[in-house]
């Protein structure tokens, strides 16, 4: 629980793309045997909810599917007013649903060259500090294109970890393991499409032949799944968090085309990929 979100790539795309057995949502990574976290339940629930959600051509093609990442595929090409119903059936259940929905929705979305979402970057930093319960002050939003970097965002930092006396009093006062798992492997799926992407622009955007733009190429997908893996992550014990989920306002950024890189000498960096000047009036508060 102290170590939020630090992740590679490869375990994430073996963990969404591989199945126990065909024509099931099913991962390797294991999971309850039974219950409402296992993998037929969450198969089924899937189903479900987009029956719920009034797409039987889309429930239809849940139930062939082999694991996350197609599905995620599937889900993402219906109008965001019905992935919002479904992501809100399907995590009705689970602790911190609400916010997983908004999370899922938000992520399975996420296009760096076209963002389907709007945002305002400086309302959205000094969200995420106030979440953290830390002073922004001094602290300035620096939005910059990926050949502004000139090394910049190598030492930045995103502030997600949890201190080990808050990971112990989670880990103490409710077991989420099953929750937790289940959370995971179904956005390590959502997660592929975004980080592939984001892969692909900046490599042909940067000088791979600097060893600073080498490295932030190496770092971006790793900080990608460090917002999101936060964000589902405190999600998920949000009651115990008193609500305050500070990876949610970069889980919006990410969404808007910022890839958010962290805070570094006094400016909290941005990196935007999709071209455009600052935008205003995401979509909605919870989208």
């Amino acid at each position: 629980m102290v170590g939020l979100g630090l992740t590679r790539l490869e375990p994430l795309r073996t963990f969404a793309s591989s199945s126990t057995r065909t024509g099931s949502l099913g991962l390797s990574g294991g999971g309850p045997a039974a219950g409402p976290y296992s993998i037929d339940s969450l198969r089924a629930l899937a189903v479900a909810s987009a029956r719920h959600a009034g797409d039987t051509g889309l429930a239809s093609e849940l139930q062939e599917v082999c694991c996350w990442a197609p599905a995620a595929t599937a889900i993402r090409s219906r109008p965001l007013a019905l992935q919002e119903r479904g992501a809100d059936y399907f995590f009705r259940n689970f602790p911190g649903g609400e916010q997983l929905a908004s999370i899922m929705v938000q992520t399975n979305n996420t296009s760096w060259r076209t963002p389907r979402f709007r945002a305002n970057p400086d309302h959205l930093v000094s969200s995420h500090y106030e979440r953290l319960q830390r002073s922004a002050w001094g602290v300035r939003t620096q939005v910059l294109r990926p050949g502004q970097l000139n090394g910049r965002g190598a030492r930045a930092e995103l502030g997600l970890m949890l201190d080990r006396e808050t990971g112990d009093r989670l880990a103490l006062a409710a077991d989420r393991a099953e929750p937790m798992w289940a959370a995971l492997s179904i956005f390590s799926g959502m997660m592929l499409d975004p980080t592939d992407e984001l892969s692909r622009r900046l490599s042909p955007a940067l000088s791979l032949t600097r060893a600073a733009d080498r490295a932030i190429t190496r770092a971006a997908a790793v900080r990608y799944s460090q917002v999101v893996i936060g964000a589902l992550q405190r999600a998920v014990w949000a009651d115990l968090l008193d609500g305050a989920n500070a990876a949610l306002p970069l889980v919006q950024l990410s969404a808007a085309g910022y890839l958010p890189l962290g805070e570094e000498d006094g400016e909290f960096l941005l990196l935007n990929l999709s071209g455009r000047s600052h935008l205003t009036g995401y979509r909605t508060a919870n989208v």
